[in-house]
């Protein structure tokens, strides 16, 4: 496992959920019900989304150093039963690596005509 304040592409490549779970908090923290509702509502084919295996990613972004436990925004819907998570700094620049990483294997899938340009 990578040590925290190391080098981001030491991260990658991401777990495609765990890519998900930072993109969905990138805009706000969030608590783990409204993560796996901004990923359904992102991709609506992308099927259920368990408990078990959203929280076990999120554990190991929070042990990564990618993810922190913040306080809960201000928001109407405020429970405070629910733990509220949000990017480090680090998990900042890993989403942003990852995001590279695959912009970079998409350009190679259009080059060799497995993708179209769209």
């Amino acid at each position: 496992m990578a040590k925290p304040g190391g080098d981001p592409c030491a991260f990658l490549p991401l777990h495609p959920l765990e890519f998900r779970i930072l993109l969905a908090i990138k805009a706000a923290p969030a608590h783990g019900y409204r993560i796996v509702r901004e990923i359904e509502n992102r991709e609506r084919d992308i099927g259920s989304i368990y408990p078990g295996n959203l929280y076990r990613r999120i554990r190991d972004l929070l042990a990564k150093g990618l993810l922190e436990e913040v306080a809960a925004p201000p928001a109407i819907d405020v429970d405070a039963r629910r733990k509220y998570f949000g990017l480090t700094t680090l998990g900042t620049a890993v989403l942003v690596a990852e995001g590279k990483r695959l912009e970079g294997l998409v350009r190679e899938a259009r080059a060799v005509g497995v993708l179209s340009e769209t």
